[in-house]
């Protein structure tokens, strides 16, 4: 019996380095977005090329506590939100990042086709009113909590 009180007291110790090892902390932003951003133009398009031209930036940065450099898997999550009411959300599983300071692309995250989706029922014109975008980063480990952001934009 003290055999296996052994081998249950090793096994766990050799657990908890592994999970000690998965604390990530980090910080997802948009470079060049201001607190409430109004559309010029109603178009998503429009929001997309701004992005492609470098006038926003999505900016990921996270590290790993215990200083394991290894990749991490990540779910991607969208939410769109206009005046208060979720209108949309989608989700992309495993998508793998290096800890450090990385530039996401902009097709990482759905919320141009999610735009475009809530335009197409207004002849491809957003709604006026006010949206918001919620990006969300999760790591596949169940116990770590998502690194998010939430973009808010005016159309008038």
């Amino acid at each position: 019996m003290k055999s296996f009180g052994y081998i249950l007291c090793l096994m766990f110790c050799l657990a908890v380095p592994k999970v000690i090892g998965q604390s990530l902390l980090g910080k997802l932003n948009v470079e060049g977005w201001n607190k409430v951003t109004e559309l010029k133009s109603q178009e998503p398009v429009s929001l997309f090329k701004n992005f492609r031209d470098g006038k926003h930036k999505i900016l990921f940065r996270f590290k790993n506590t215990s200083g394991d450099k290894d990749i991490v898997l990540f779910q991607m999550k969208t939410t769109l939100a206009h005046n208060g009411k979720t209108i949309g959300s989608s989700q992309r599983s495993d998508w793998p990042w290096l800890p450090g300071d990385m530039y996401v692309p902009v097709e990482a995250f759905d919320f141009i086709p999610l735009l475009q989706k809530a335009a197409n029922g207004n002849k491809g014109k957003l709604m006026p009113g006010t949206y918001e975008i919620r990006l969300e980063m999760k790591p596949a480990q169940r116990d770590a909590q998502p690194i998010h952001t939430t973009l808010t934009l005016k159309a008038s």
